[in-house]
């Protein structure tokens, strides 16, 4: 440790992801930390408890270190997100000394580059680099790293449960919707082969209490396989599964898409997620695609453009080369048309032929399709 201040960063990972286990039914929290190659994420609302007026509180766990004095200044409960600086932070050094640990080090060797400046840095960021180490309490301090980085799941116990920006693969996965709608898009009024079924099929869309949510679901809510098919049973889609259920705003751009598992011998009879749309949307309508049945729409519902994601904001602010790939030109709105009007296509490179040297294997070959040809 560096002797030229008696405050040291605390060199380790920005966010460390955690797996809680208890060792018993009576103890709230047997503190374990582990890092997961797959960044797993453990809610903070793990042990929430109702208070008298029904509202979720968070938990309060029992100090992490072992074995301190029941006097001890640590030795109280403590909820996750919150820690006290110049206690938590502090440890005792070689010297029996109390020693005072900083926030997050961002450079190799002791001390800074003459040209840091952590202003630089977003402000959650900033937020995060501010956490100290906390010796002994890996669990609380992953907490509060967690905390400073979004204090958002701290305050709401169902944030995490609902979608505020698109999952990464999202291009891929519209591809393989486009193509499953590319063989036509059933609807209630539209079943085709799949009449009986559409309580089963027909995606719906709805507000919630939330005031920027919307859910979207597809099937048929508590049933029971053991009580037989849903609906009507139809040879040749009795092991189908839903593939993607997604949603479009009022110029057919996809604003929504969570891919489903197959379920194999249990399939399941009903899905459903909870998403924040993007600013400027005025219109949604549900979509279903399942493997065997195909594409399905639902009924669209109104929404208010004003009220959006955040994290969704490089959607509301699109190239307009994006939105002209995305959207369907005959529902284009005309702020967005002029737009994408402007929009030239690449120009074209020209494709030269290309010269094997020749005694080359592939000018041989090329001599061999052509005396083939020949031959024909």
């Amino acid at each position: 440790l560096p002797s030229w201040t008696c405050t040291h960063p605390y060199e380790s990972s920005l966010v460390m992801p955690v797996t809680l286990y208890r060792s018993s039914a009576d103890e709230a929290l047997a503190p374990s930390i582990a890092a997961l190659q797959d960044g797993e994420y453990v809610s903070p609302w793990v042990d929430a408890v109702r208070d008298k007026q029904g509202s979720w509180q968070l938990p309060q766990y029992p100090c992490e270190i072992k074995d301190l004095p029941a006097k001890h200044p640590k030795q109280k409960s403590w909820t996750p997100g919150n820690y006290e600086e110049g206690l938590d932070n502090t440890d005792l050094d070689e010297h029996n000394h109390i020693r005072e640990w900083g926030g997050q080090k961002m450079w190799e060797g002791d001390r800074p580059p003459r040209d840091w400046d952590v202003n630089r840095f977003p402000e959650h960021v900033q937020a995060l680099l501010r956490v100290p180490h906390m010796p002994g309490q890996p669990v609380k301090e992953t907490f509060a790293r967690l905390k400073a980085l979004d204090p958002r799941p701290f305050q709401d116990k169902y944030f995490e449960e609902v979608l505020r920006d698109m999952v990464p693969e999202w291009p891929a996965m519209l591809r393989r919707a486009k193509y499953a709608e590319s063989f036509g898009l059933h609807s209630e009024a539209e079943p085709s082969e799949w009449a009986g079924q559409e309580d089963e099929l027909v995606p719906a869309a709805y507000p919630t209490p939330r005031p920027d949510t919307v859910t979207i679901c597809v099937g048929v809510a508590g049933y029971d396989g053991r009580d037989g098919p849903p609906t009507v049973e139809i040879a040749g889609a009795e092991y189908d599964f839903l593939e993607f259920l997604y949603a479009r705003d009022q110029e057919g751009k996809l604003i929504q898409i969570v891919p489903f598992p197959n379920y194999g011998m249990s399939p399941t009879a009903f899905h459903t997620f909870s998403f924040v749309p993007p600013r400027g949307t005025s219109s949604i309508t549900p979509f279903a695609c399942f493997k065997i049945r195909g594409a399905w729409r639902g009924s669209p519902i109104e929404w208010d453009p004003e009220v959006g994601s955040d994290e969704m904001q490089w959607f509301t602010e699109m190239a307009p080369e994006l939105r002209l790939q995305l959207a369907d030109r005959t529902k284009l709105q005309p702020r967005s048309n002029a737009q994408v009007a402007d929009v030239r296509p690449p120009r074209g490179e020209k494709q030269l032929p290309v010269l094997w040297p020749e005694n080359s294997w592939e000018g041989n070959a090329a001599k061999a399709r052509g005396w083939d040809e020949k031959g024909r």
